[in-house]
């Protein structure tokens, strides 16, 4: 953690401001610490990070949880540079900015960059080019240990383990905020969203992706294996995951395309030829498989879905009315198969 940061957090708990007390200090970064605030709510900093989680509730510390498993297996999947680079690609593409100078070219228009939930702090490494701007990246899982170790040290990034919707920050205080691939896994969607949305300045940017519901049959197949991959070990949903990719891998290898001839709207299949793989992925079984990455990463994507206690679809419409309720303006509106990436303006 850096010095400064304790001038820009408040308490999670009541918002008031804190005191900071130094253990142990490298260079420029604390190591450990306490944050203090004006009503006695008192925070660790540990290995570098202030810990500032509150919500102990079951549902909440189970998927924080299984995301800290996640990482704690895959985190070097996450950091290898064709990931990265891949990612990076993905997310250039669905948020509208297409190339790297443009992105950049915004950024330097941004002077407090929020990056909720930003796993192993790929994300926040991206936003931080503009050496003005603060990047804040937080998340609730032990993802945070991995993206510190990372970039912890890059001057203008700050990580804090801390929960989306009981962040230590004023309202007003972001001109720019990121949520990519994580709101559907809290427990509302919707208000999370909505409490992000406070944060954000007159005239800032929110940028969101979240899951789009799919089909009747790929909808059922998801809820039904959930019920029970949700309540397996982690070792458990692990074995699952890894036969799921298998599967996707196997369904592949077969190189054969099916044709449908017509639109079926009730199982929203539209006409059109396709892999075999990817057509039964979209419409009835994750079972994801890329030959791009390494198989793990495959496990991991399947993880990723099957053992969180939450992992909510929406509609265009439901998503759409979001920005519309709190008078945000959609500047950028992006639907693919797998959700939806937006771009709106306070």
């Amino acid at each position: 953690m850096k010095s400064k940061l304790v001038e820009q957090i408040v308490c999670p708990e009541c918002k008031t401001k804190f005191s900071l007390k130094i253990k142990k200090k490298q260079k420029e970064e604390i190591i450990q610490g306490t944050l203090t605030c004006l009503k006695k709510h008192n925070f660790p900093i540990i290995r570098g990070i202030p810990r500032l989680v509150i919500d102990k509730q079951k549902d909440f510390v189970n998927t924080e949880d299984a995301f800290s498993s996640k990482w704690r297996h895959f985190n070097k999947t996450y950091h290898n540079k064709k990931w990265i680079d891949g990612q990076k690609k993905w997310f250039l593409e669905r948020f509208g900015w297409k190339t790297i100078s443009k992105l950049n070219k915004f950024l330097e228009t941004r002077s407090t960059i929020l990056d909720a939930g930003t796993g192993v702090g790929n994300s926040a490494k991206l936003f931080s080019s503009n050496s003005n701007a603060q990047v804040f990246g937080i998340d609730a899982s032990e993802s945070i240990e991995f993206a510190y170790k990372k970039y912890g040290k890059i001057k203008n990034i700050h990580f804090l383990q801390a929960d989306i919707r009981k962040l230590p920050f004023k309202k007003n205080f972001f001109d720019f905020i990121c949520s990519d691939q994580v709101l559907h896994h809290t427990k509302d969607t919707e208000s999370s969203f909505k409490i992000l949305s406070k944060l954000l300045v007159k005239n800032g940017i929110i940028s969101i992706y979240v899951y789009r519901k799919k089909g009747a049959l790929r909808e059922f197949a998801d809820d039904h294996i959930r019920k029970t991959t949700i309540n397996m070990t982690e070792k458990q949903c692990m074995e699952f995951s890894k036969s799921m990719a298998f599967l996707g891998k196997s369904l592949s290898q077969l190189k054969k395309k099916i044709t449908i001839k017509e639109d079926i709207p009730l199982l929203e299949i539209k006409a059109g030829t396709y892999d075999v793989q990817r057509f039964l992925y979209w419409n009835f079984l994750k079972c994801w498989w890329s030959p791009d990455v390494p198989f793990e990463q495959s496990v991991a994507t399947n993880y990723d879905w099957y053992y969180p206690k939450f992992a909510f679809r929406h509609s265009k419409n439901e998503v759409r009315k979001w920005f519309k309720d709190i008078k945000l303006k959609i500047i950028h509106f992006n639907e693919i198969e797998s959700g939806f990436s937006i771009n709106g303006k306070k």
